[in-house]
């Protein structure tokens, strides 16, 4: 009798499964990416199948009728992305419905490509067939995926101009962000804002960038020369990193006409002058200094009013908070009498880890009816003051030092002359 139910129990079991395997009428005989052919997942992390971050896979799933199939799908999917819901199109494809008759065969092409901001780690690529009434077979292959190759490692996460529409004559800054998401940790690092049709470019460099950060550059700043024409002009932006790499991207701004074409520049040797677009106002102020990292620099300016009335300018600064702070004495806010002039001092002072090189900034000077911008530049070069202070101390210690030893010395002298002394005095008293 024990052996009739077992009999029965794996009858049933058999009856079971056939019925299943009658019921899924797809299945999976072949799996390609790009032309190499993948084998399922037998254990864990077996058969792995390296990628890089930003490559295009092409899946190609043929697949074989174990029954008839009426609109029938093939579908591929990298499972575990993180803004997989936002970025669908990459991580997931179907293909068109479609009919078999059983024993028939047919393949498919699926396109997936592996997110920039993947982690780099172990996913699943599930491949499921299934038609519109059966159950679905699904196979899963083992993806292991790794930062982008060196060439491709720099990504321009994202960048900004402002103002987006400039007046000719003056400057704009850019803001460029970039990530690493290649494998290895890169230096030196440099971004370029240019316009080729107006012939003008400007860059700032970035000492490090590790595997999978992102960090901004300073604000590059870039001044439209005074007589371009209105109009839409292209923006290149250029990063270049391990020596001989580079990434670009293209944005546009618009320019408009300016009042300073052909306007005159100033009171003659002086440099950084400038005029309103009536010639009623002149600044005059150097537009290079230089100065050490940890200390500051005086740009006088002087503002003449021109005019038949008093006028009154505001002045501002922009493009250098990031490596220095400023100040305008005595203020800001200067009232300037009808065919007088006024002196203000512009005071910059570079962070003491400020990175070497020109700084380009703003200042820009508004009358309330004209306003002025002047790129200035602050040459920034290592500050050596440390090494003199350090030398200082150590000279100072030693001066005291050696009024220490002579003293000790004297002191010494001054011991053993009364010890003599006294030696002397015993000997030439009488014995009895």
């Amino acid at each position: 009798m024990k052996n009739i139910s077992k009999i029965f129990i794996l009858l049933f079991v058999l009856l079971a499964v056939t019925e299943y395997v009658a019921a899924v009428n797809l299945e999976v005989t072949s799996v390609q990416i790009n032309n190499q052919n993948v084998y399922e997942v037998t254990g864990n992390h077996t058969n792995n199948y390296m990628y890089q971050r930003g490559d295009k896979l092409a899946v190609d799933v043929c697949v074989k009728a174990l029954d008839t199939v009426k609109d029938a799908q093939v579908e591929a999917n990298i499972y575990g992305y993180r803004y997989a819901a936002r970025e669908q199109n990459m991580v997931s494809d179907v293909s068109d419905t479609f009919n078999l008759d059983i024993n028939d065969n047919d393949c498919f092409t699926l396109h997936l490509q592996v997110p920039d901001k993947i982690d780099q780690d172990y996913y699943k690529l599930r491949i499921t067939a299934s038609d519109r009434d059966g159950i679905s077979s699904e196979t899963d292959y083992q993806l292991n995926i790794k930062g982008a190759a060196d060439s491709a490692a720099v990504q321009i996460k994202d960048f900004s101009l402002d103002p987006q529409e400039v007046v000719a004559g003056r400057a704009f800054t850019a803001m460029v962000m970039v990530k690493n998401i290649g494998d290895n940790d890169l230096s030196n690092l440099k971004a370029t804002i240019s316009i080729p049709e107006l012939n003008i470019k400007t860059s700032e460099y970035m000492d490090s960038l590790d595997s999978d950060q992102s960090k901004t550059f300073e604000e590059l700043l870039l001044r439209i020369p005074d007589c371009a024409k209105k109009g839409t002009y292209d923006v290149d932006i250029t990063v270049d990193f391990d020596e001989y790499e580079e990434t670009t991207t293209t944005t546009t701004i618009d320019v408009v006409t300016g009042d300073t074409c052909g306007a005159s520049t100033g009171t003659g040797t002086s440099s950084g002058t400038g005029t309103s677009g009536q010639d009623t106002s002149v600044i005059t102020i150097p537009n290079s200094q230089e100065l050490s990292q940890g200390t500051s620099v005086a740009y006088p300016m002087m503002i003449q009013n021109n005019g038949d009335t008093a006028k009154t300018y505001a002045m501002s600064l922009s493009g250098a908070t990031t490596w220095a702070t400023a100040r305008i004495d005595p203020s800001s806010v200067i009232v300037v009498p009808a065919g007088q002039s006024r002196t203000a001092y512009l005071y910059v002072s570079a962070n003491p880890d400020a990175e070497l090189g020109d700084k380009t900034f703003t200042l820009t000077i508004d009358s309330g009816t004209d306003s002025k911008q002047i790129p200035l530049v602050a040459k920034i070069t290592k500050n050596v003051s440390t090494s003199t202070t350090d030398w200082s101390k150590f000279r100072n210690a030693l001066e005291i030092g050696l009024v220490v030893l002579v003293i000790i010395l004297i002191i010494i002298g001054l011991v053993i002359g009364f010890n003599k002394m006294k030696d002397n005095k015993q000997e030439s008293e009488p014995y009895y």
